[in-house]
Protein backbone atom coordinates (compact mmCIF):
# COMPACT_ATOMS: atom_id res chain seq x y z
CA UNK A 1 0.00 0.00 0.00
CA UNK A 2 1.36 3.27 -1.20
CA UNK A 3 1.13 5.88 1.49
CA UNK A 4 0.72 9.80 0.40
CA UNK A 5 3.19 12.31 1.45
CA UNK A 6 0.82 15.06 3.82
CA UNK A 7 3.00 17.73 2.50
CA UNK A 8 4.22 17.54 -1.09
CA UNK A 9 7.49 18.25 -1.71
CA UNK A 10 6.53 21.32 -4.29
CA UNK A 11 4.37 22.96 -1.19
CA UNK A 12 7.93 22.08 1.05
CA UNK A 13 9.99 23.81 -1.44
CA UNK A 14 7.83 27.38 -1.55
CA UNK A 15 7.63 26.91 2.54
CA UNK A 16 11.60 27.03 2.37
CA UNK A 17 11.92 29.74 -0.14
CA UNK A 18 9.34 31.54 1.34
CA UNK A 19 11.38 31.30 4.84
CA UNK A 20 14.39 32.12 3.28
CA UNK A 21 13.07 35.31 1.65
CA UNK A 22 11.57 36.54 5.24
CA UNK A 23 14.87 36.20 6.67
CA UNK A 24 16.61 38.56 4.22
CA UNK A 25 14.15 41.01 3.58
CA UNK A 26 14.27 44.30 5.48
CA UNK A 27 14.56 44.70 9.20
CA UNK A 28 10.83 46.72 9.46
CA UNK A 29 9.50 43.61 8.40
CA UNK A 30 11.05 40.76 11.55
CA UNK A 31 10.54 40.74 14.84
CA UNK A 32 13.44 42.23 17.05
CA UNK A 33 16.27 40.15 19.12
CA UNK A 34 15.53 41.92 22.95
CA UNK A 35 18.96 43.23 23.85
CA UNK A 36 20.94 41.04 25.88
CA UNK A 37 21.15 41.68 29.83
CA UNK A 38 24.02 43.21 31.14
CA UNK A 39 26.25 40.60 32.69
CA UNK A 40 25.65 40.85 36.41
CA UNK A 41 29.00 41.70 38.55
CA UNK A 42 27.80 41.46 42.30
CA UNK A 43 24.56 40.66 43.61
CA UNK A 44 23.88 44.31 44.93
CA UNK A 45 20.95 46.87 44.06
CA UNK A 46 20.74 50.70 43.69
CA UNK A 47 17.80 52.75 42.88
CA UNK A 48 18.65 56.08 41.71
CA UNK A 49 16.16 59.04 42.47
CA UNK A 50 14.28 59.89 39.21
CA UNK A 51 15.81 62.81 37.28
CA UNK A 52 12.75 64.97 37.05
CA UNK A 53 10.20 64.76 39.54
CA UNK A 54 7.28 62.24 38.70
CA UNK A 55 9.96 60.61 36.31
CA UNK A 56 11.01 56.82 36.50
CA UNK A 57 13.66 55.86 39.17
CA UNK A 58 16.57 54.30 37.55
CA UNK A 59 17.38 50.90 38.47
CA UNK A 60 20.63 49.33 39.14
CA UNK A 61 20.72 45.20 39.29
CA UNK A 62 23.88 42.77 39.52
CA UNK A 63 26.24 45.52 40.56
CA UNK A 64 28.97 45.95 42.84
CA UNK A 65 28.88 48.78 45.14
CA UNK A 66 32.48 48.36 46.02
CA UNK A 67 32.64 51.78 48.33
CA UNK A 68 32.60 55.33 48.79
CA UNK A 69 34.32 58.45 48.14
CA UNK A 70 33.61 61.68 50.03
CA UNK A 71 30.04 61.98 48.57
CA UNK A 72 30.02 59.50 46.18
CA UNK A 73 29.66 55.90 46.11
CA UNK A 74 31.48 53.72 44.15
CA UNK A 75 29.91 51.06 41.74
CA UNK A 76 31.26 48.18 39.57
CA UNK A 77 29.01 47.08 36.49
CA UNK A 78 29.85 45.69 33.48
CA UNK A 79 31.07 48.76 31.41
CA UNK A 80 33.71 49.47 34.74
CA UNK A 81 33.77 51.68 37.62
CA UNK A 82 31.46 54.75 37.97
CA UNK A 83 30.58 57.16 41.37
CA UNK A 84 27.17 58.50 42.00
CA UNK A 85 26.23 61.10 44.38
CA UNK A 86 24.92 59.36 47.46
CA UNK A 87 22.33 62.49 47.72
CA UNK A 88 20.50 60.94 44.56
CA UNK A 89 20.48 57.39 46.02
CA UNK A 90 17.10 56.45 46.53
CA UNK A 91 17.79 53.15 47.73
CA UNK A 92 20.30 50.78 48.22
CA UNK A 93 21.14 46.90 49.13
CA UNK A 94 24.32 45.27 50.10
CA UNK A 95 24.93 42.52 52.73
CA UNK A 96 27.11 43.35 55.40
CA UNK A 97 31.21 42.11 54.64
CA UNK A 98 31.70 39.25 57.13
CA UNK A 99 34.01 41.13 58.76
CA UNK A 100 31.08 43.20 60.11
CA UNK A 101 29.63 39.63 62.08
CA UNK A 102 33.44 38.86 62.92
CA UNK A 103 33.69 42.42 64.68
CA UNK A 104 30.44 42.03 66.53
CA UNK A 105 31.47 38.35 67.64
CA UNK A 106 34.70 39.96 69.23
CA UNK A 107 32.48 42.78 70.69
CA UNK A 108 30.04 40.58 72.67
CA UNK A 109 33.61 38.70 73.84
CA UNK A 110 35.05 41.67 75.43
CA UNK A 111 38.20 41.57 72.09
CA UNK A 112 36.99 45.44 71.43
CA UNK A 113 40.66 46.04 70.43
CA UNK A 114 40.17 43.38 67.83
CA UNK A 115 37.13 44.33 66.71
CA UNK A 116 38.55 48.28 66.33
CA UNK A 117 40.76 47.23 63.00
CA UNK A 118 37.80 45.61 61.73
CA UNK A 119 34.98 48.46 62.30
CA UNK A 120 37.91 50.98 61.66
CA UNK A 121 38.08 49.14 57.95
CA UNK A 122 34.49 48.42 57.05
CA UNK A 123 33.37 52.59 58.42
CA UNK A 124 36.99 53.85 56.06
CA UNK A 125 35.50 51.92 52.72
CA UNK A 126 31.56 52.53 53.45
CA UNK A 127 31.56 55.35 55.37
CA UNK A 128 27.81 57.62 54.33
CA UNK A 129 26.55 54.18 52.52
CA UNK A 130 22.98 53.83 53.34
CA UNK A 131 22.68 50.86 54.82
CA UNK A 132 22.31 49.86 58.53
CA UNK A 133 25.32 47.80 58.77
CA UNK A 134 27.35 50.96 57.47
CA UNK A 135 25.77 53.43 59.84
CA UNK A 136 26.34 51.09 62.53
CA UNK A 137 29.72 50.35 62.19
CA UNK A 138 30.63 53.97 61.50
CA UNK A 139 29.21 55.20 64.91
CA UNK A 140 30.57 51.87 66.61
CA UNK A 141 33.66 52.95 65.68
CA UNK A 142 33.86 55.69 68.07
CA UNK A 143 32.18 53.92 70.98
CA UNK A 144 34.47 51.62 70.91
CA UNK A 145 37.57 53.69 70.98
CA UNK A 146 36.10 55.45 74.18
CA UNK A 147 35.65 52.29 75.67
CA UNK A 148 39.20 51.59 75.07
CA UNK A 149 40.32 55.21 76.38
CA UNK A 150 41.54 56.38 73.10
CA UNK A 151 39.40 60.03 73.49
CA UNK A 152 41.48 61.93 70.59
CA UNK A 153 40.29 59.31 67.92
CA UNK A 154 37.05 58.96 69.04
CA UNK A 155 36.23 62.27 69.27
CA UNK A 156 37.76 62.54 65.40
CA UNK A 157 35.45 59.20 64.35
CA UNK A 158 32.28 60.66 66.01
CA UNK A 159 32.97 63.80 63.60
CA UNK A 160 33.49 62.03 61.10
CA UNK A 161 29.82 59.77 61.70
CA UNK A 162 28.60 63.22 61.60
CA UNK A 163 29.42 64.56 58.83
CA UNK A 164 28.81 61.26 57.25
CA UNK A 165 25.08 60.93 58.48
CA UNK A 166 23.86 64.24 59.20
CA UNK A 167 20.80 63.23 57.12
CA UNK A 168 20.02 60.15 58.85
CA UNK A 169 19.59 61.30 61.94
CA UNK A 170 22.72 61.37 63.50
CA UNK A 171 22.71 63.80 65.74
CA UNK A 172 21.14 62.37 68.77
CA UNK A 173 24.12 59.65 68.74
CA UNK A 174 26.71 62.40 67.91
CA UNK A 175 25.27 63.96 71.36
CA UNK A 176 25.64 60.76 73.46
CA UNK A 177 29.31 60.22 72.06
CA UNK A 178 29.66 63.47 73.26
CA UNK A 179 28.26 62.54 76.71
CA UNK A 180 30.37 59.41 76.69
CA UNK A 181 33.77 61.09 76.08
CA UNK A 182 32.08 63.88 78.79
CA UNK A 183 31.41 61.04 81.11
CA UNK A 184 34.83 59.40 80.48
CA UNK A 185 36.55 62.39 81.36
CA UNK A 186 34.69 62.89 84.81
CA UNK A 187 32.66 65.37 83.13
CA UNK A 188 29.44 63.87 84.95
CA UNK A 189 26.94 66.96 84.81
CA UNK A 190 27.71 67.12 81.39
CA UNK A 191 27.07 64.45 80.63
CA UNK A 192 23.81 63.84 82.56
CA UNK A 193 22.42 66.61 80.62
CA UNK A 194 22.97 65.20 77.29
CA UNK A 195 21.54 61.87 78.66
CA UNK A 196 18.52 62.52 81.22
CA UNK A 197 16.31 64.25 78.58
CA UNK A 198 16.75 61.30 76.01
CA UNK A 199 15.59 58.81 78.63
CA UNK A 200 13.45 60.75 80.30
CA UNK A 201 10.41 58.90 78.73
CA UNK A 202 12.20 55.82 77.14
CA UNK A 203 10.63 52.99 80.07
CA UNK A 204 6.84 54.36 78.91
CA UNK A 205 7.53 53.57 75.02
CA UNK A 206 5.34 50.56 74.33
CA UNK A 207 6.79 50.16 71.14
CA UNK A 208 10.94 50.66 70.47
CA UNK A 209 12.07 50.72 67.17
CA UNK A 210 15.99 49.78 66.48
CA UNK A 211 17.28 52.55 66.22
CA UNK A 212 15.39 53.60 69.30
CA UNK A 213 16.62 50.90 71.18
CA UNK A 214 20.32 51.97 70.44
CA UNK A 215 19.98 55.50 71.79
CA UNK A 216 18.54 54.46 75.33
CA UNK A 217 20.77 52.08 75.54
CA UNK A 218 23.90 54.17 75.04
CA UNK A 219 22.10 56.92 77.51
CA UNK A 220 21.43 54.76 80.30
CA UNK A 221 25.20 53.31 80.21
CA UNK A 222 26.43 56.98 79.80
CA UNK A 223 24.21 57.84 82.95
CA UNK A 224 25.81 54.60 84.44
CA UNK A 225 29.13 55.75 84.02
CA UNK A 226 28.22 59.37 85.86
CA UNK A 227 26.05 56.94 88.60
CA UNK A 228 29.33 55.47 89.27
CA UNK A 229 31.18 58.01 89.45
CA UNK A 230 29.67 59.89 92.16
CA UNK A 231 29.92 56.94 93.87
CA UNK A 232 26.02 55.51 93.57
CA UNK A 233 26.81 51.99 92.90
CA UNK A 234 23.07 50.56 93.03
CA UNK A 235 22.13 53.23 90.82
CA UNK A 236 24.79 52.33 88.16
CA UNK A 237 23.92 48.84 88.73
CA UNK A 238 20.02 49.68 87.73
CA UNK A 239 21.24 51.69 84.64
CA UNK A 240 23.57 49.59 83.41
CA UNK A 241 21.12 46.73 83.89
CA UNK A 242 18.54 48.38 81.97
CA UNK A 243 21.54 48.57 78.53
CA UNK A 244 21.49 44.67 78.96
CA UNK A 245 17.99 43.63 79.72
CA UNK A 246 15.91 46.49 77.55
CA UNK A 247 17.45 48.31 75.29
CA UNK A 248 20.25 45.64 74.10
CA UNK A 249 20.54 46.72 70.15
CA UNK A 250 23.89 48.64 70.12
CA UNK A 251 26.11 45.63 70.90
CA UNK A 252 29.35 47.45 71.93
CA UNK A 253 27.50 49.22 74.47
CA UNK A 254 25.83 46.45 75.98
CA UNK A 255 29.25 44.23 75.85
CA UNK A 256 30.49 47.37 77.91
CA UNK A 257 27.60 47.73 80.08
CA UNK A 258 27.62 44.17 81.33
CA UNK A 259 31.56 44.20 82.17
CA UNK A 260 30.61 47.22 84.65
CA UNK A 261 27.64 45.04 86.13
CA UNK A 262 30.28 42.10 86.67
CA UNK A 263 32.43 43.92 88.14
CA UNK A 264 30.28 45.79 90.74
CA UNK A 265 28.80 42.71 91.57
CA UNK A 266 31.74 41.17 93.03
CA UNK A 267 32.27 43.90 95.07
CA UNK A 268 28.61 42.73 96.57
CA UNK A 269 26.72 45.35 95.05
CA UNK A 270 23.17 45.03 93.55
CA UNK A 271 20.18 47.07 92.25
CA UNK A 272 18.59 48.96 93.86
Amino acid sequence: MNLRATFPSRQLLSATLGALLLATTSPCLQAQAPAPAAAAVGADYVLMKPPVPGGAPRVLQGVLVIGTQGSRVMIRDASGEIGYELAQVQELRKAAPPEFSKAQQLIEAGKLDEAVPLIKSIAGKYKGLPTVWAQDATGMLGNLLISLGQLSEAEAAISAFEAAYKDGGSSTAVSLGKARIAAAKGRFSEAKTIAEPIVADALKQKVVTRAQSQIFGQAYFVLGQCAEGEKKLPEAMEHYARTVAIFYQERSIVAEAQKRIDDLRKNGVTTP
